[in-house]
């Protein structure tokens, strides 16, 4: 699930624009379904568009499993984003308008969109492509599709340099959650190398990861809390349900802005991290992060090039496991 947007819409043509918006990019290939609670929708689930017309109920019944987890929900609108043309993906717009029926669910729009026309299913003719409603600006949604976040910055060799001659002092040394919430405010596009190294070397560190990630996701208390706990569990005391759930997913939904802070701290760190263990933990992060904002597709990146670099990283294995399974953080389907 995307980051909480409203939709607001009249016509099948302004709802495939602010169903774009609430993805904040112009999906390919794609599926996308916005669940509903009244008449208000706040968030956008991106699916892979199956070709294969024989896994459309397999496809759709995981499609409104996962729409009818959301909190309230009432119904929901979907477009089929296609690069072919619509007649091709009639036959999944049915299925999920069956699918909906049986569940109870109202459905706004069955919608697409090609290269040359828009439309809904089942409803009048394809219109041609110039006469959609005007998109939002590169303030709402963004240049590329669901594969052009997945990436890492170009390297800074004399950044990269610096950060591998930098000093690390022992971790026990570090009040590491102090800088796991100044790192938020970094710019990173001019990085203190010997904080950033630290950093790196910190989240290298599955104890010290674990912390950065719950703590990014909630706030420094809880990551405090969180470190205070991890360090007992390797006593023996077991971590407790409110503090080891960040991780999976559970708990109150995360702001957006700090995991988007993080996650461009990590990306940096990942493309300059000075070895292969160092590099895997950082895209591990990367994964998480982007799988905490609902970014299954940049999350699978991530996680693919943590484990080459690294395959018998857990952390890694871990994420590949519920990426691969279309599993989301509980806190995707609450308001």
């Amino acid at each position: 699930m995307t980051e909480k947007k409203v939709l607001k819409a009249e016509g099948v043509g302004e709802l495939i624009g602010a169903v774009t918006t609430l993805l904040g990019y112009m999906p390919t290939q794609s599926l996308v379904i916005a669940p509903f609670v009244g008449a208000r929708s706040e968030g956008a689930m991106r699916i892979d568009l199956p070709t294969d017309a024989e896994v459309y109920p397999a496809v759709v019944a995981e499609v409104m499993g996962l729409t009818c987890r959301v909190e309230g929900v009432t119904g929901f609108a979907a477009v089929i984003y296609t690069d072919g043309t619509e007649s091709e993906h009639e036959g999944l717009a049915a299925t999920l308008l069956s699918a909906a029926s049986f569940v109870g669910l109202h459905v706004a729009t069955t919608a697409f969109l090609t290269p040359t026309s828009w439309g809904e299913y089942f409803e009048g003719e394809a219109r041609p492509l110039d006469t959609l409603p005007a998109l939002p600006g590169p303030d709402l949604i963004r240049d590329g599709d669901q594969t052009s976040s997945a990436s890492l910055p170009v390297i800074d060799d004399a950044l990269r340099v610096r950060i591998l001659n930098a000093p690390l002092p022992h971790p026990e040394s570090v009040d590491a959650c102090a800088l796991f919430e100044e790192a938020l405010s970094w710019d990173v596009d001019a990085l203190d190398a010997e904080k950033m190294a630290v950093l790196m070397a910190l989240l290298s560190l599955p104890l010290y990861r674990d912390v950065a990630l719950s703590q990014w996701a909630t706030s420094i208390e809880q990551g405090r809390e969180t470190l205070a706990e991890q360090k007992a569990f390797t006593d023996g005391t077991p971590v407790s349900d409110r503090i080891g759930g960040v991780i999976i997913g559970k708990g109150p939904r995360p702001e957006i802005a700090r995991l988007q802070a993080a996650l461009a701290l990590c990306r940096v760190g990942a493309a300059h991290a000075p070895v292969e263990d160092c590099s895997a933990a950082l895209l591990a992060a990367c994964g998480w992060l982007s799988w905490a904002m609902g970014a299954s597709t940049p999350a699978a990146f991530y996680i693919g090039l943590a484990q080459a670099a690294d395959p018998t990283l857990r952390m890694a294995r871990l994420l590949a496991e519920m990426v691969n399974r279309g599993l989301l953080p509980d806190w995707a389907f609450t308001r």
